[in-house]
């Protein structure tokens, strides 16, 4: 008999000037929505230039309560949208157990563990009740090596937990900002911060875009790390230029904003993961996010706002199926592509959640792009994608 008991999620925002006091006021907020709930974890988002100082801000009022989260490249929820502000979520779970860990990229690269000793692999958690397994992470996208985090934790876990995470991005809007993660008390530039999350009930982790393949297939010829220099043999460039030229486009504009439309995609049963176009280097080398290895096929992809608010809704009904119980909470984790590409989205997205499932708290932050390892989905990072994480009651 499952004797799962009531949890409980309140969500703030503020945009204070002064960070610390930024950092008071969410805090204080979501304190007063728990109606007297205690908080067993914090999840702290900040796209405020004074990111520690918003920490202490929290800290001075949660006290000892356990968080992890990172820096963001904005946060938003019911409340609305901030930039230059933070986003707290606090849970109360009574029959939930969350271990938060931590550690800087330098011990990382010594220990080569990603994930260290995890409670629900070790013999008591493999003999325990709590049989749904989950990681949420938030490494940073500078030191740590995006592309192999999920591959690692798969190979460390067995492939037992499922896997959501949100890399602390590097902002390079003047001023610029190096990431930034917290770990209880804690804050570091280089590593990564997680969440080990074991339940009796499942979460429901999603991820899904709304991007479709407008030209193509072609084959990379010849790619490098964050580089397709050759496709189907010709310089990136020139596949590029006639697209372009097919769309009624001018080449001038292949060195501008209009190339962040059109990135190119890996597409398999319908769905595509996608890698930024960024500009082109003058061997006519495209530069992207994350170039594919050489024989690949790929499609040049495009979208739509109504297909990324619906990317949105897919994966809160995807979260929703695999909860056996009524959802309390959610968090988003955003690409900040978005923004690039649809300016501010939340209010549709707030749409959205409360078209499916009412008036629940949520939480969502802009992040470099999703990180997931999802049972029956997908396993990797994806740059222009959401992540859902929906948490039962």
């Amino acid at each position: 008999m499952s004797f799962y008991r009531k949890t409980y999620v309140s969500v703030a925002l503020d945009n204070a000037t002064d960070g610390f006091q930024a950092g008071r006021n969410i805090a204080q907020q979501a304190i007063e929505k728990l109606s007297g709930h205690p908080p067993t974890i914090a999840l702290l988002f900040v796209s405020h230039p004074l990111p520690k100082q918003v920490l202490e801000g929290v800290l001075s009022v949660l006290g000892d309560v356990p968080l992890v989260g990172g820096t963001s490249a904005g946060e938003y929820s019911h409340e609305g949208y901030v930039e230059d502000g933070a986003g707290l979520m606090l849970i109360h779970a009574e029959d939930i157990r969350f271990y938060p860990f931590g550690y800087k990229a330098s011990w990382w690269r010594r220990s080569r563990s990603l994930l260290g000793q995890l409670v629900g692999i070790s013999p008591d958690g493999l003999g325990s009740r709590y049989n749904h397994r989950s990681l949420i992470l938030f490494p940073d996208d500078h030191s740590m090596d995006l592309d192999n985090i999920i591959e690692q934790a798969m190979s460390e876990t067995g492939m037992l937990y499922d896997i959501l995470g949100g890399p602390s991005p590097t902002v390079n809007q003047p001023p610029p900002r190096l990431p930034m993660m917290f770990f209880n008390r804690k804050s570091v530039h280089q590593g990564m911060v997680g969440l080990e999350i074991l339940s009796q009930h499942a979460f429901g982790l999603s991820i899904a875009n709304g991007w479709q393949p407008l030209s193509g297939p072609y084959r990379i010829t010849s790619s490098d790390k964050g580089l397709i220099i050759t496709i189907d043999g010709r310089p990136a460039r020139e596949v590029y230029e006639d697209f372009f030229d097919e769309l009624g486009l001018s080449p001038i504009e292949l060195d501008g904003p209009q190339l962040l439309k059109y990135p190119i995609g890996v597409c398999h049963n319908a769905t595509c993961r996608v890698s930024l176009a960024m500009g082109f280097e003058r061997n006519g080398a495209l530069k992207v996010t994350t170039a594919p290895p050489p024989n690949t096929i790929i499609h040049i992809l495009s979208t739509q706002p109504s297909s990324m608010i619906n990317a949105a809704q897919r994966a809160i009904q995807s979260a929703l199926r695999r909860v056996h119980a009524t959802p309390v909470g959610l968090l988003f984790i955003d690409c900040m592509s978005t923004s690039m590409l649809l300016g501010e989205s939340y209010s549709q997205q707030q749409k959205v959640v409360q078209e499916s499932v009412g008036d629940v708290p949520f939480l969502g932050f802009r992040s470099h792009g999703v990180l997931a390892r999802l049972v029956g989905q997908t396993s990797g990072h994806y740059e222009c994608s959401v992540g859902t994480w929906v948490i039962p009651g």
